[in-house]
């Protein structure tokens, strides 16, 4: 799928930090939106950062031609790959940032039909159907 490079096997479940570090690496524009929500919260709010990850999937999604959508397939490849690969071997914590904060939340979204093809098994899972 993406360009970023599979989990090591470590015997330890995903964490969140090492899940957003994984999504941060895939994506400028979300590590700048890390920046700017630990400068504002002191620390990393999880499930409140899963929303600036949903915006800028949206964005990917949403940005018109087939030329844009065509830059940024890469970086909402490697973000979507990181939630699955959460998902796969996220511990408890992270499956449930991923299933509620974003799958779940990505449920009312104008885009979630054309999200709903891009996700991978076990996030896709996730989805309630509402």
């Amino acid at each position: 799928m993406g360009t970023l490079p599979a989990r090591k096997p470590s015997g330890k479940p995903m964490n969140n930090l090492e899940l957003v570090e994984r999504i941060c690496a895939s994506s400028a524009t979300l590590g700048e939106a890390r920046r700017v929500h630990v400068q504002a919260f002191g620390t990393l709010i999880p499930h409140v950062f899963m929303g600036a990850v949903l915006a800028r999937v949206g964005k990917c999604l949403v940005l018109g031609s087939e030329h844009a959508r065509a830059e940024h397939k890469a970086e909402l490849e490697n973000i979507l790959e990181a939630l699955e690969l959460g998902m796969r071997t996220g511990d408890r914590e992270t499956r449930n940032v991923i299933a509620i904060s974003f799958v779940y939340d990505s449920e009312v979204e104008l885009f979630f039909d054309d999200l709903k093809a891009w996700l991978g098994p076990k996030t896709l899972g996730q989805v309630s159907g509402k």
